[in-house]
Parts: structure tokens; C-alpha cells; sequence
């Protein structure tokens, strides 16, 4: 692990194989009438000795073919911003 020069190890980019990701349903996310479902990603971060976790509750898309979901995820994804745009309209304000 690569560390700065106060001795804290920095953080690294964690893009762990495919293969390697365990997924499951955690439950439902509801507000108002609106219900995403909740999946739990895990894998083991060797380079730090743990298992990290993220969380995924977002369905946004609804197309035809996954072709289609990747060209309307591609349309809005150029920017950083505009993921964190989105991220802000989810919390209602």
C-alpha cells in the first residue's frame, strides 16, 4: 500500500475482479411511493488485509436490452458532476 509523506496509507484505487465481487439482496429502499431494491457488494482488499462493502439502490434505467442501458447510462455519465447531480435529485431537494 503506498503511503504520504505523514506516513498515512493513501488511498488506492480498489477495482477488484468481476469474479471476485459476492453480491446479495439486502432489502428494499422505500420513500413515498418510490422502492429501489438494496444489494450488498463485498470482496477482500488484499492490499489492506479487510473486505470492503458498498451498497447499490439505484434503478434508473428501464430499456429494452442492456445495449440500451449502457447508451442511456453513457448519455448522462460523461461527468463526475453529473452522477453527483443525480445523487442530489434522489434526496428530494
Amino acid at each position: 500500500m503506498a503511503r504520504d509523506p505523514g506516513d498515512r496509507p493513501s488511498q488506492a484505487l480498489f477495482n477488484p475482479p468481476l469474479s471476485e465481487i459476492k453480491a446479495r439482496q439486502a432489502g428494499v429502499l422505500e420513500r413515498a411511493s418510490s422502492h429501489w431494491d438494496v444489494l450488498l457488494e463485498t470482496a477482500r482488499d488484499a492490499d489492506v488485509g479487510a473486505v470492503r462493502g458498498r451498497i447499490h439502490f439505484i434503478w434508473i434505467f428501464l430499456e429494452w436490452t442492456e445495449k440500451e442501458v449502457d447508451a442511456r447510462f453513457a448519455a448522462f455519465a460523461g461527468s463526475a458532476q453529473q452522477l453527483w447531480d443525480l445523487l442530489k435529485s434522489l434526496g428530494g431537494e
